[in-house]
């Protein structure tokens, strides 16, 4: 990167010192030999100063990508930080909303969602919750054993 800068600053020096024997030249030829030494030190120092100014375009856009990651990420913190991942007693857990405390909450919504996509989608069903986005199944409670019933007879 500091070719370019390096290059553009000896062209601008070469350029002074043509301009400075310009002066103190009177041969026609002589002055003819600096101009064109001086046009092309002109055309020199003009492509690097393109190439450095392309270089510049790429940085902008490098740092302007880098920015919309930035607020992205920001943007993740900032849904995360309204929920709290609540485990449940069958080893499964999903997120609920920090503002129902521990009291039973309303809704639970799905932890595979919140934390890819920072979208906050609400599990459905009893007492197996799915996710209508990811097809995600939560096990809220363990299967209530089953009772049977002896029937006698008379």
């Amino acid at each position: 990167m500091l070719d370019w800068l390096t290059g553009a600053v000896e062209s601008a020096k070469t350029m002074k010192e043509i301009g400075q024997s310009l002066l103190t030249i009177r041969d026609e030829n002589i002055i003819r030999e600096r101009v064109y030494a001086l046009n092309n030190n002109l055309l020199e120092l003009q492509q690097k100063l393109l190439e450095a100014q392309i270089s510049q375009m790429g940085l902008i856009q490098r740092i302007q990508e880098l920015e919309v990651q930035v607020s992205n990420t920001n943007q993740s913190e900032q849904v995360m930080e309204k929920y709290t991942l609540k485990t449940f007693s069958t080893g499964a857990s999903a997120y609920v909303l920090k503002t129902e405390g521990n009291a039973e909450p309303a809704r639970y919504f799905c932890s595979n969602c919140l934390e890819t996509k920072s979208l906050p989608v609400t599990l459905q069903g009893g007492r197996i919750k799915g996710c209508p986005s990811c097809q995600n199944r939560v096990i809220t409670a363990p299967q209530p054993p089953i009772t049977t019933r002896r029937i006698q007879r008379w």
